[in-house]
């Protein structure tokens, strides 16, 4: 078995080497070890899978922060490869607070992990731009203070790439094609449109899906597809 400095090189190597690489989900220390045993470099927990394991729905809070970092550790101890972590939005506002849940998931085995700027409140759903930013920034900072470098990545919820970016405009610039010019301005709609109705259900998928006038499932792909 790797140890922990060993799964953050193996990580970051990843990331660093040309192309791309897969990252699938499990939910359990089987499902980790089926992944495992089917070829896959890393792996990264879920938050969605693990609700689901539990019986719950996905949502704001719908896992406790013990039950994810427990998650983190078995997922953590079943093999040899390096963990990324879906650490919700810290389960804190305050950046330091939220910053420690990456102490936490170190502790726990993992070598990277994301932080969201979804803050689970359905008045104000997403973080400010400065504060979220803050966010990170702690977030970074606590995972370069420990032995092993935890990889940290923000997860956006909803504000695009560039603000005020005219995502209409950016693609006739790109002198594309019809067919793809029309699909890129889909996605990107699909896209906001998943992230606002999930926020404004706080991350419930069967309410933002019920909302939204589709079947869960169906939801369930798009937000898949484009990763809110």
């Amino acid at each position: 078995m790797r140890t922990q400095a060993e799964k953050a090189a193996a990580f970051r190597a990843l990331h660093a080497r040309p192309g791309a690489f897969i990252i699938p989900n499990p939910w359990d220390a089987g499902t980790a070890r089926i992944l495992a045993a089917l070829g896959f470099e890393a792996l990264a927990t879920t938050s969605l899978g693990l609700a689901n394991s539990l019986g719950r729905p996905d949502g704001a809070n719908a896992v406790s922060r013990r039950e994810v970092l427990d998650n983190c550790r078995a997922i953590a101890e079943a093999t040899h490869l390096p963990v990324n972590a879906d650490l919700e939005n810290g389960y804190a506002h305050e950046p330091r607070a939220a910053a420690e849940m990456i102490r936490l998931a170190a502790e726990a085995g993992v070598v990277g992990g994301s932080i969201e700027d979804a803050t689970g409140e359905p008045g104000r759903p997403i973080y400010d731009f400065n504060l979220a930013v803050e966010r990170v920034q702690a977030a970074v900072e606590t995972a370069r203070s420990g032995p092993s470098e935890a990889m940290v990545t923000p997860i956006p919820s909803s504000t695009p790439s560039s603000p005020g970016r005219d995502v209409i405009e950016e693609v006739l610039g790109e002198d594309l094609p019809l067919t793809r010019a029309r699909e890129r301005v889909v996605e990107e709609f699909e896209r906001r449109y998943v992230t606002r109705v999930l926020a404004q259900h706080g991350g419930n998928v069967s309410k933002a899906s019920a909302a939204s006038g589709i079947a869960r499932r169906y939801f369930q792909l798009l937000r898949a597809r484009h990763g809110s």
